[in-house]
């Protein structure tokens, strides 16, 4: 069995992560600043620890076969509310943890949680690993998060690192937090808000359940690679938010439809080909079955 480290331990991958990594056998130390949530998962070993701390991060042992790095500072509203903490403590935070992964002798794998943000605005859909990055307005303040995967994406690619970044595509979970589409979108229904921002741009949301499985796969079998990890069924945003309200007891609401976000995307589709090639039986459940799930 292998010794793990997980940062972003609290959040909704890095908690997943642990539940699993640990259900297998392996002895996980999990790391995080309860920044967002106080959670402390499924581990071996807690460290509460903040990822910006470079002597806290040395005191760490140097022995693990593989790191999982999932700190960061995300949800949509925090791109848009506070823009240059999120790009200046991400980049920080991969920097310090890609330096650490250096003294890690043993190290087999690095995993890196990178982000379909980076591939937003791409014409072609649905949307390889391997594709032109464009950004329309470089000053959207919503592209602080996307610029930091960007650099740390660039930064792994032209280093001597035993990397794997994995490309998310709209993972949930009932660890959802608000800032989120699925933690707002809940807690405006159990307050009787009825209103959905962007309903006509289409998702392909992907359980933490799924994508996490997928993930350590991944991880276990390849190594210095892109992988795009999603569900590549699209619905559209109206259609989501019907689907959550239903399920949740309100079949006939009303929605009040408000304008997208600057910057967000029309769809979001990952061409997950490459991902079954390398897990033929991947199999993510669809929207609906997550959502009975999360909320049953």
């Amino acid at each position: 069995m292998a010794k793990i480290l997980v940062t972003g331990a609290s959040g909704l991958l890095g908690t997943e992560f642990c539940r699993q990594l640990i259900n297998d056998g392996h002895t996980v130390y999990a790391v995080d600043n309860h920044s967002r949530s106080t959670t402390i998962p499924s581990c071996s070993e807690w460290y509460p620890m903040d990822l910006n701390n470079v002597d806290a991060i040395n005191s760490l042992p140097t022995d693990f076969d593989y790191i999982y790095h999932y700190g960061a500072i995300n949800g949509t509203t925090n791109f848009y509310n506070m823009p240059n903490k999120v790009l200046e403590n991400n980049f920080v935070c991969d920097l310090n943890i890609f330096n650490f992964a250096r003294r890690c002798k043993n190290l087999t794998r690095l995993v890196y949680a990178s982000s379909s943000e980076i591939v937003a605005d791409d014409t072609v859909t649905p949307v390889p690993e391997h594709t032109d990055v464009l950004i329309k307005n470089i000053h959207n303040a919503r592209w602080s998060y996307r610029l930091a995967k960007i650099t740390s994406e660039n930064y792994l690619v032209n280093s001597d690192l035993p990397y794997m970044i994995i490309r998310y595509f709209n993972v949930y979970g009932e660890n959802s937090k608000q800032g989120h589409f699925l933690g707002d979108q809940i807690s405006k229904i159990r307050k009787g808000v009825f209103s959905v921002i962007g309903a006509q741009e289409t998702r392909s949301f992907c359980h933490v359940s799924d994508a996490t499985r997928a993930s350590i796969f991944v991880a276990e079998n390849c190594n210095r690679e892109v992988v795009n990890v999603g569900n590549d069924c699209e619905i559209s945003i109206g259609d989501a938010v019907k689907t959550i309200a239903e399920i949740m007891g309100h079949a006939n609401a009303e929605f009040e439809q408000l304008p997208s976000m600057p910057g967000s995307v029309a769809n979001r589709r990952p061409d997950i080909s490459k991902l079954r090639k390398i897990m033929p039986d991947y199999a993510p459940m669809s929207f609906e079955q997550g959502i009975r799930q999360i909320l049953s």
